[in-house]
């Protein structure tokens, strides 16, 4: 399944906030109406949705949802719902659900994971294995435990680092060009 409804502007729109952010996601800080930290992450997730491939039978129809879930402590607030408010990805509408299991993330495409204990973490793995599901947290070594996108703060900045093998896992298809934004941890 293709993602690229508007590759071009996209693209765009995607680098120029890498660009302005400086390499890394700078994260504001006293300055003029700038993107707050949540506002750099739902923006991410929403570009998330555009630069990776989910198998055929990710979706229950041609133009059923994709669906950004949160799962646990939710610290975007109303960002995440307004940044995907009217947003496609083909022919599928983008809609947000918040979960406080991983029982209720099947029908998920992405999901954020909130603050959690490393054991909680591990559960949530055990329980979404081989799903079709695109993990991705700030929560420290998410990537490196096996979700597929951590997002890291580093001097200020937000990186992202991308385990291939969970993506694999998964069968998720992540495009180059959001791949070399990222460090590889798996």
């Amino acid at each position: 399944m293709r993602r690229r409804s508007a590759p071009f502007t996209l693209l765009c729109a995607f680098a120029t906030l890498v660009g302005l952010l400086g390499g890394g996601l700078r994260i504001a800080a006293g300055a003029a109406p700038a993107a707050t930290e949540y506002e750099i992450k739902a923006a991410f997730l929403l570009h998330f949705s555009r630069f990776v491939e989910w198998p055929a039978g990710a979706f229950a129809a041609p133009n059923a949802p994709l669906f950004i879930c949160v799962l646990g402590d939710d610290p975007f607030g109303p960002i995440l719902e307004a940044i995907v408010r009217n947003e496609m990805v083909d022919s599928h509408p983008i809609a947000v659900a918040h979960h406080r299991s991983a029982d209720q993330a099947d029908r998920c495409h992405i999901l954020f994971v909130g603050r959690l204990a490393e054991p909680l973490e591990r559960q949530i793995f055990d329980q979404l294995h081989g799903k079709n599901i695109l993990t991705v947290s700030d929560n420290d070594e998410f990537a490196r435990s096996g979700g597929v996108i951590g997002f890291l703060a580093v001097n200020g900045k937000i990186k992202l680092q991308v385990n291939r093998a969970s993506a694999e896992q998964a069968q998720l298809r992540i495009s180059s060009k959001l791949l070399r934004l990222a460090d590889d941890v798996g």
